[in-house]
């Protein structure tokens, strides 16, 4: 009896032992279960955020469009209205002789003059082969008349207000003798409805060289604006010879 009480003993321990174990995998898989966390999705998804697309999209301001209207876009250039209209002009370099040092005096003849007071307007603005800067086609202006203030300035009276697109001025090149030339000058274009009133509408520089296959190059200054009188100013250090200014009327 004894015998069989310890074997009974024996086989409920083992029992015991064998339900602890089958317990203890269980228990196992759960903490297992739980080191994956569920939150490690949402982290992911936070890591690349939303907000990139609208920062790229401010990093293109809008501002450049205002900057390229700043500037009133010139009009559509239509008919000259400045052929044989009256103008005044700087004065002209009155070159004396030996005795003066060929140098300015007041009772000599205009030099290079501008013939009747029309060469600028009356439509001739190409020199034939023979033409030199002697040549009545030109009007010459020099920076050695006594009230030369830096440039000299002619204003066209189109005698009445209109609706105006260009500027031109015909200026002679190195090709016509003495290394005179247009280079190193800059043209400046103002209008006035009333004569009084000016308001400076562009400008153009002639640059440091002259085109030598050429004896008269053209000048534009484009712009759009209205006006009656049109001041052209022509800023050089030395002689300039012109053969027309020009007014052209917006379309």
């Amino acid at each position: 009896m004894k015998k069989i009480a310890f074997i009974l003993a024996l086989v409920m321990v083992f029992a015991v032992a064998l339900v602890a174990c089958d317990e203890t995998p269980a228990e196992s898989s759960n903490p297992a279960t739980e080191s994956t966390p569920a939150e490690s999705t949402p982290v992911d998804d936070e890591s690349t955020p939303a907000e990139s697309t609208p920062v790229d999209d401010e990093s293109t301001p809008a501002e450049s469009e205002p900057e390229e209207e700043s500037q009133a876009p010139a009009a559509e250039v239509g008919e000259l209205i400045s052929a044989g209209k009256t103008y005044t002009a700087t004065q002209q370099f009155r070159q004396g002789g030996a005795e003066a040092g060929w140098g300015w005096d007041e009772n000599a003849a205009i030099a290079y003059p501008d013939e009747e007071g029309v060469t600028l307007t009356d439509g001739v603005k190409e020199p034939t082969e023979e033409d030199d800067y002697a040549a009545a086609i030109w009007a010459g202006y020099s920076y050695l008349v006594p009230d030369y203030a830096g440039a000299h300035v002619f204003v066209i009276d189109l005698g009445e207000v209109a609706s105006l697109a260009q500027v031109s001025v015909w200026y002679g090149t190195e090709v016509l003798s003495n290394g005179i030339g247009c280079k190193n000058s800059t043209i400046t274009v103002r209008i006035s409805e009333d004569g009084e009133n000016w308001t400076e509408v562009g400008s153009v520089a002639t640059g440091a060289e002259d085109e030598l296959t050429l004896k008269v190059k053209e000048f534009k200054v484009n712009f759009s604006g209205s006006g009656r009188y049109v001041e052209i100013s022509v800023a050089r250090d030395g002689w300039a010879f012109l053969s027309e200014l020009e007014v052209y009327a917006a379309k």
